[in-house]
């Protein structure tokens, strides 16, 4: 069978993805509507901190793992509440955002949506242990399939299908003209009205998990692994004390500068030599369908880190070509039936190879995860790649400003490339011999001692 998951814990768990990706496409979004309202650059950094918590939450995400209420279970103890929150705030946002937006009320819309996103970041760790858990007896590859695939769609919901038919020029030319409805100064729907729409989605989902969705708790399976709080904190200390914990550490920082030019500067290369934006959102569209069917592949695998080892490779190499064929658009354009298809060819291999090793990485993280500081373990390791993303992303933006703004992108390519042969080739043996260490090696809590705490616990129990 292709599925060895049980369908409700996969289909639970990517709707609440869905809906954590919805929020993260509608922050996303806001930029957009503020520049058209005349936002300037320095009121555009400050909305900008409303992204900080998904990279600050390992702070409170220990407190999230360790109290809960036991008659509703570790997870739901806190992602019910959450969502009610995050559902009632979305709502009362929808009747104040457009004024928002109009009038620029940056302070008052970067604190709103600072809130919806520390809530999301929240529920992203709840989705996270509670997933680890229902996959646990099955495959915890699921956990990350989930999550791509659902934050992928939530994502394009609140992003390009918002943005597209939010607007009145789209829908009266492509819809309401060919169907001979009455042309209309709106989309098919407001953003106040989208907003709204997905508030009382929150609420509708939460009370169906909340009847339908329990989470199962047994006192083996929870008294075992509750921890304090502090050491909890202590057990993420621990962590990082043992080296292949040190090595997966170097592997998730580093490996993004291979392919960082490619992935932060290739849009911007293609607005700088011509095509409008327009035709690169265009192009970009049909990629929702390889994020959401790609990471199905993997979702088999047991071996997640010798794919994302073998995979970055051919992700070099795809780079080198999407560099190349770049560097040549402005003589290639003048045939832009063979131009364009060509790019979107490249463009769906590249993104095939990236959701492919993203599920192969996040994979490794559920696979490798301690169950009982489930979702702080995920937030770590997460944390740690996105460190690595954001760090290269600086990196290489920061270089181009120094390089001659014509050759930028093809220099940057080509060095991102020697530094991504370089990595790979020094760490290669190291993925293969992290992919083999048994599990426990990675816990906080060394294989004795976890036997001798399961031990005790289970005396106290015939006591």
């Amino acid at each position: 069978m292709f599925i060895t998951a049980p369908i409700a814990s996969i289909f639970v768990t990517l709707v609440l993805y869905i809906l954590q990706g919805v929020v993260l496409g509608i922050s996303t979004s806001i930029p957009i509507y503020l520049t058209s309202s005349g936002a300037t650059w320095r009121q555009q950094s400050v909305y900008n901190c409303v992204y900080y918590p998904f990279s600050l939450k390992l702070i409170w995400a220990p407190v999230l793992d360790v109290f809960y209420i036991r008659r509703f279970g570790r997870r739901q103890t806190w992602l019910l509440p959450i969502q009610i929150v995050l559902g009632i705030v979305l709502i009362i946002l929808s009747f104040y955002i457009d004024s928002f937006i109009n009038n620029l009320c940056i302070v008052s819309l970067t604190i709103i949506l600072f809130f919806i996103v520390f809530l999301t970041a929240s529920q992203d760790v709840c989705v996270d242990g509670w997933a680890l858990t229902l996959f646990a007896t099955s495959n915890v590859v699921w956990q990350s399939t989930s999550q791509t695939i659902g934050q992928t769609l939530g994502r394009f919901l609140g992003s390009s299908f918002l943005l597209t038919f939010e607007s009145a020029n789209f829908t009266n030319r492509y819809i309401r003209t060919p169907l001979s409805f009455k042309i209309q100064n709106t989309g098919l729907f407001t953003l106040a009205e989208f907003v709204r729409f997905w508030g009382v989605c929150f609420l509708i989902v939460t009370c169906i998990i909340a009847f339908l969705f329990r989470e199962r708790t047994s006192k083996q399976n929870d008294d075992i692994k509750r921890l304090k709080l502090i050491a909890t904190y202590l057990s993420i200390i621990k962590l990082f004390k043992k080296k292949c914990m040190l090595e997966l550490t170097f592997i998730l920082i580093i490996s993004p500068f291979g392919y960082a030019a490619t992935y932060y500067m290739t849009n911007i290369a293609l607005v700088s030599n011509g095509m409008s934006r327009e035709t690169l959102g265009l192009i970009t569209m049909p990629l929702v369908l390889v994020k959401v069917i790609v990471p199905l592949i993997l979702s088999q695998t047991h071996r997640p880190l010798i794919w994302f080892a073998r995979l970055y490779l051919p992700r070099l190499l795809i780079c080198v070509l999407i560099g190349i064929y770049i560097y040549f658009t402005s003589q290639l354009v003048k045939f832009p039936y063979v131009f364009y298809p060509i790019l979107m060819i490249l463009f769906v291999i590249n993104e095939t190879i990236i959701y492919l090793q993203l599920v192969a990485r996040v994979g490794f993280y559920a696979q490798i995860s301690e169950l009982r500081i489930g979702g702080t373990y995920m937030t770590l390791v997460s944390t740690l790649g996105n460190i690595g993303q954001t760090v290269s992303s600086s990196v290489v933006l920061l270089v181009a400003s120094w390089l001659p703004k014509k050759h930028a992108y093809s220099i940057e390519v080509a060095g991102c490339t020697v530094i991504g042969i370089l990595w790979l080739s020094f760490t290669w043996h190291m993925m293969r011999r992290l992919q083999a260490l048994p599990i426990h090696k990675w816990y906080s809590v060394k294989e004795n001692e976890r036997i001798i705490e399961m031990n005790t616990q289970e005396r106290s129990e015939t006591i």
